[in-house]
């Protein structure tokens, strides 16, 4: 079984950002007649102006492919250009030494528009005498297997956004959340077909590939942040940052269950992924203070850019910014508890009461009412008799452990029918939830102020700061899972909608008993 890292396999690719031989290489080679006998590898070993450099590969393990028949270039710092190295440090020798290697042949030659892959999957440019801002004191040295150009100066090593937060201690916190969900992925593109089983099924000489489904899922991931060939903007939090983000936001994710281990697993894990999940912005966000607005890759619509990125220090990474802050300033209702709207039309989020008709209605977009009802669209809910008070329950998904503002929106019932100026009822309210031990509750609201009007567009307020206990909560990380399948939510928290109107007023014909609803909205209590 092969495993390769994916920036590996790309660099065995002729991907044209990689440079491979060009005429003047070509010419070179047949004006000279000769083919050196040394590899690269072998080239810099015999130079003492080049030993530090030397025994950097000898630790980084790249001396055997090196001095392979493969095809390298070779950008190599001379001792005085490394100055002190320490070698324990085997990782940070390596991200050295595989910033300063390319395959293929590259020489001078090649254009300052077209980038250079190195082995490590960064690109870099040349730019007369220099290569990624390094010069070069000697350069196209032709060797049995490459190229060797000498540096005075080594390359500067950009992290990319990946690399930063896994390396650096004060951003271990989130490191280690992350890194619970690495991976190997078989990559069937990359791999190749070797024979076929007795099933009848192809048996391939597998490839492996890293990924992480917080950031690679192809629905819900938020941005391969460690894709050189990418460009994002991420804040990422310090120790200090994660840790009082997971003090604020840590309460809203109490959640039931009979094991309170499972329990409190559920809620670390909703909490870290609210942290993580508006981090991250396409593109590179050079002056956030000019923006008036930006959406993160998990889609969420901030509005005030300048304070989100207030006292964060700028870092350039090498596929985008990095912002590295102290303290994460999200507006919670604008990231991690958005409002929750139910569309009343939406039949998956209702269930009619006993004896309750409902219709779905639809108004034309020259309608004076059709700018304040969402959609175009509503429901119109009816007794099935004359005694019967009618009412629906809402389903009121990914609800958390904090306060809420509830609001519905009621539509007049001249916009289906003009005649009907007298057409008004009121409602009330039962909310079901459940509690932190598992215990079924509900509250209902009776106000008799609860009336629609028959003429104009009524927004109810049902309840201010309305606290809920736990919360009934679905992740991203739940929804990737294949095995899971958003059907299969049990959502425990419901609106109750019918209404409330006596005998006499009925009667009389003060009041019907029938209601149109085009939203329930749950506004969370900003903090």
């Amino acid at each position: 079984m092969k495993i390769f890292n994916r920036l590996h396999i790309l660099m065995a690719l002729p991907l044209s950002l990689m440079v491979a031989c060009n005429d003047d290489w070509d010419s070179h080679y047949e004006r000279s007649g000769e083919v050196p006998e040394e590899t690269v590898y072998q080239m810099i070993k015999a130079d003492a102006s080049l030993s530090t450099f030397g025994a950097m590969i000898d630790t980084a393990g790249y001396a055997a492919m090196l001095n392979t028949s493969q095809t390298f270039t070779v950008w190599a710092p001379t001792n005085e250009a490394l100055g002190t190295v320490d070698f324990d440090d085997v990782e940070e020798v390596r991200r050295t030494v595989s910033n300063h290697i390319a395959r293929f042949n590259i020489s001078t030659s090649t254009p300052a528009t077209k980038g250079v892959r190195m082995y490590n999957g960064k690109v870099y440019y040349f730019d007369g005498t220099k290569f990624a801002g390094a010069e070069m004191t000697e350069s196209d040295v032709i060797a049995k297997n490459g190229v060797l150009h000498r540096l005075s100066s080594s390359i500067p090593y950009f992290y990319n956004l990946r690399e930063y937060i896994d390396i650096h201690e004060n951003t271990s916190l989130i490191s280690a959340f992350l890194k619970r969900f690495d991976e190997e992925k078989f990559d069937q593109e990359s791999s190749t077909p070797i024979d076929v089983n007795e099933d009848g099924a192809t048996v391939y000489d597998s490839v492996k590939i890293a990924y992480n489904r917080i950031f690679d899922d192809i629905v819900y991931g938020l941005g391969s942040i460690s894709d050189e060939d990418s460009l994002f903007t991420m804040i990422i939090p310090d120790n200090e940052a994660w840790t009082k983000a997971y003090e604020r936001i840590a309460p809203f994710f109490k959640v039931y269950n009979a094991d309170a281990a499972i329990a409190d697993s559920i809620q670390e894990v909703q909490t870290s992924l609210a942290i993580v999940n508006d981090l991250i912005y396409r593109a590179q966000i050079a002056s956030p203070e000019t923006m008036t607005a930006v959406e993160s890759t998990s889609g969420s619509k901030i509005t005030d850019v300048d304070a989100l990125f207030a006292g964060t220090e700028r870092i350039d990474a090498s596929n985008g910014i990095i912002y590295l802050a102290s303290e994460l300033n999200y507006n919670n209702v604008e990231t991690w508890n958005k409002p929750i709207e139910i569309e009343a039309e939406a039949a998956a989020t209702r269930k009619p009461a006993i004896g309750t008709t409902v219709y779905t209605r639809t108004v034309s977009t020259d309608s004076e009412y059709a700018p304040e009802i969402s959609d175009l669209q509503y429901i119109e809910v009816l007794p099935q008799t004359s005694s019967t008070q009618p009412g629906v329950t809402f389903s009121i998904p990914n609800v958390l452990a904090g306060k809420y503002d509830i609001y519905a929106t009621f539509v007049p019932a001249v916009a289906e029918d003009a005649t009907a100026t007298n057409d008004s009822t009121r409602v009330q309210f039962t909310l079901t939830y459940y509690d932190v031990a598992g215990k079924r509750k509900t509250k209902t609201w009776n106000d008799k102020s609860f009336i629609t009007s028959p003429t104009q567009v009524t927004v109810i307020k049902v309840a201010e700061g309305w606290e809920f206990p736990a919360s009934n909560f679905y992740d991203n990380l739940w929804l990737m899972d294949e095995a899971n399948d958003a059907s299969e939510q049990v959502i425990n928290t419901t609106l109750l909608v019918k209404t409330n109107v006596g005998v006499s007023d009925f009667n009389k014909n003060i009041m019907t008993r029938r209601f149109r609803i085009d939203n329930i909205i749950f506004v969370p209590v900003q903090l």
